[in-house]
């Protein structure tokens, strides 16, 4: 019995940015979300969790497509370079936010939607294929002002 293996990067800026990229069709997508206020309590983690629930929400059609096949194994990793959101969602931390608490909720939710394995990893940020999106955007709005639609210097 051969296992099918899912592994997704995912990643969120608390400047109202969100990326995953699914590794098992090597595709990624972004989305713009309302930014955090700066230095907002739980704006990193908030951004985070919701880079996971955008993850599987994203990719639920595909993840029920390749894991109709029976006897099979079914895995998927949904991997972060946040420490606190995979401890939250492996349940090694308790979820503090009411509002994490209810993109958490959602999450599991959405995964009793399909039969398989969900793994939550810690992924070094180095390794974060979303994350090193992320940081591709973070450089190019450096030098791109999206409020005046100008380049700065």
């Amino acid at each position: 019995m051969r296992n099918i293996l899912i592994a997704i990067d995912v990643d969120g800026s608390p400047s109202g940015y969100i990326s995953w990229h699914n590794h098992f069709q090597n595709k990624s997508k972004i989305r713009t979300l309302k930014p955090y206020k700066k230095n907002e309590r739980f704006g990193v983690q908030r951004m985070e969790m919701l880079a996971v629930y955008f993850a599987i929400s994203d990719n639920l059609k595909a993840f029920r497509k390749k894991l109709k096949r029976k006897g099979k194994k079914k895995i998927i990793v949904i991997r972060s370079d946040s420490k606190s959101t995979i401890e939250q969602l492996n349940k090694r931390s308790k979820v503090k936010d009411e509002i994490i608490k209810r993109i958490y909720n959602s999450i599991i939710k959405i995964m009793g939607k399909i039969s398989c394995t969900l793994v939550f990893d810690y992924l070094r940020r180095t390794s974060n294929r979303a994350g090193k999106i992320l940081e591709l955007i973070r450089k190019e709005n450096k030098y791109y002002n999206v409020a005046t639609h100008k380049k700065t210097d």
